[in-house]
């Protein structure tokens, strides 16, 4: 695609310069009657070369910008995958620690428990989230396995999801605590309400389209569609911690 686009904009010089040729110095026929006006004219020609050279030089300058910029994401983006970013893992209470004080600086861990629907639908949001937002870790913890971090951050509702900067914890939901627009449909939201939650707490970079792009979007035929979770069994578990 790169090659193509400068070909592009190569032909795209070539065409102008031709075009200019033709408006400032006339046709060849009147170049070839006046050896006066053809030098100027060569002089002329060659400072237009001169100033498709500098325009080279930018052209060349902006991709050699690109170039940079895509090798600086993919260096980025190889650290993270080192780092276990891309995927909704699971961890163990040991894990738990070594992991939200490591190289990551954004750690996300939902506290889970594996007969409660909801922490379903969390998991099913997450890992959406997850693959599309490298710049922070998304882990999961049973908080059947983990009573001691439970007591520690006095988790009583699940799901519960927490958001740590350098190992401090700077965010908590409690269940879908403001993501469902439906009161009376608590369980059906969009994944990018969720993605608004983590990113006010600083963890990822995201923004909803405003209202001019939506009107846009909306012009041009585009719905703004995010994943929503179902499931038709919803079963419920005697653990003390509340599903939410």
């Amino acid at each position: 695609a790169d090659a193509r686009d400068r070909r592009e904009e190569n032909q795209q010089i070539l065409n102008m310069k031709e075009q200019m040729k033709r408006m400032k110095f006339g046709d060849e026929e009147e170049e070839n009657a006046d050896n006066h006006d053809h030098d100027n004219d060569s002089e002329s020609d060659d400072e237009f070369d001169h100033l498709l050279d500098d325009e080279d030089d930018e052209l060349m300058a902006l991709r050699q910008a690109r170039i940079a910029q895509l090798k600086q994401q993919q260096s980025q983006y190889a650290q993270h995958r080192s780092l276990g970013h891309g995927s909704l893992r699971t961890i163990t209470q040991d894990e738990f620690l070594p992991e939200c004080t490591g190289s990551s600086k954004y750690v996300c861990v939902h506290f889970f428990h594996d007969d409660f629907e909801r922490c379903k639908i969390m998991d099913f949001h997450l890992k959406i989230i997850a693959q599309e937002h490298l710049e922070a870790k998304f882990l999961r913890l049973d908080a059947a396995k983990a009573p001691f971090f439970v007591s520690k951050l006095r988790i009583k509702t699940l799901p519960a999801l927490f958001v740590f900067d350098n190992g401090k914890e700077v965010g908590q939901l409690t269940g879908f605590d403001g993501l469902a627009k439906n009161p009376k449909k608590p369980d059906e939201w969009q994944t990018g309400r969720l993605q608004e939650w983590i990113s006010s707490m600083g963890a990822i970079e995201y923004e909803r389209p405003n209202e001019e792009v939506l009107e846009e979007m909306k012009r041009m035929g585009v719905v703004m569609r995010g994943a929503v979770y179902s499931a038709n069994d919803r079963e419920r578990s005697g653990l003390v911690i509340d599903e939410y």
